[in-house]
């Protein structure tokens, strides 16, 4: 298969920098930033996913989505960043060359892992709303089994997805644009309905107070299922999806003006400072998770005491 020609994303010296010193100043800028994100996207998710096969605070098929986040998040700092700092290096330097034999595989690599942690960030959502709405029948229904299967998919759906930019430019920058939405609508509309729910729950628990209801009746299916444990796991599932928010949607954003302006320089800075985003988000899960999970806190600082003391 033939590579495809990469001409309008890899500048020589003259043509990246002649009259424009900020582009040459976001591509540096770029380039720091990426190196540091680098470093603490891959210590931070190396001892992530050290530590998750040993929570047991967090049921084992919601565990498992949690565990296939951070091991993408991983491969980002591990394959996907070394190839960006490749590339923004080449650009830097006007190595053109060097620029074109690596995007193919920055692309495909890149969206892959991407593509994996954005989709199994809507998975995570739509895991708490079979458990909202399951409840007792969880566990039989969304078996460990079946969420490994779910996870394998993924990581072949996005690593087939992310080899269509070898063939079709087109098809590529369509997948990343619809993809980004659908991921996004899932997500959003399943904490939407879980929201809506839990309001209604809460509303009814008032309504049956006042009404001097038996405490026996008060205790039903729908009151014990609102426990701590489930609003704890929901709150981290929260996060997470606020901060990929935070982090997709201006790269959506510039996959459209890109799709539509082409590589003009102002777009391909936006470009690098989307894509710079993007491995925040990357970087950042692991923080999220000792924030709001108090089992991996726990672990997390063990971990560090342990090595400090070696």
């Amino acid at each position: 298969m033939a590579l495809p020609v990469y001409d309008e994303l890899c500048h020589n010296q003259e043509k990246a920098f002649a009259g424009s010193p900020v582009f040459a100043f976001s591509l540096h800028f770029a380039l720091s930033v990426n190196m540091f994100l680098l470093f603490a996207g891959v210590v931070g998710n190396t001892l992530i996913v050290r530590i998750f096969h040993q929570v047991v605070s967090i049921h084992s098929s919601s565990r498992t989505l949690f565990y296939s986040l951070a091991a993408s998040d991983l491969s980002v700092g591990v394959i996907v960043q070394p190839l960006n700092l490749v590339y923004l290096i080449s650009n830097i330097t006007g190595n053109r060359s060097l620029c074109k034999s690596t995007l193919p595989y920055l692309e495909v690599t890149g969206f892959a892992m991407c593509g994996v942690s954005l989709l199994t960030a809507s998975e995570i959502s739509v895991d708490r709303l079979l458990a909202f709405r399951l409840r007792l029948s969880y566990r039989q229904v969304v078996s460990l089994g079946r969420v490994r299967l779910v996870v394998v998919v993924t990581w072949l759906v996005s690593l087939v997805s992310g080899l269509t930019s070898l063939w079709n430019r087109e098809a590529f920058n369509l997948l990343q644009i619809i993809g980004t939405f659908l991921a996004i609508v899932i997500s959003t509309v399943s904490y939407g309905w879980i929201h809506h729910k839990l309001r209604q729950q809460k509303k009814h628990r008032k309504q049956r107070k006042v009404a001097w209801v038996e405490p026996s009746q008060v205790v039903s299916g729908v009151s014990s299922f609102s426990s701590i444990h489930y609003k704890k796991t929901l709150s981290t599932a929260l996060w997470v999806y606020f901060v990929l928010i935070s982090c997709y949607l201006p790269y959506m954003m510039v996959a459209v003006l890109w799709s539509v302006f082409g590589a003009q320089r102002e777009v391909v800075i936006c470009h690098a400072f989307a894509l710079t985003l993007l491995y925040f988000n990357s970087a950042v899960n692991p923080v999220l998770y000792c924030l709001k999970i108090r089992e991996v806190k726990e672990r997390f600082k063990r971990l560090l005491s342990n090595a400090s003391c070696n």
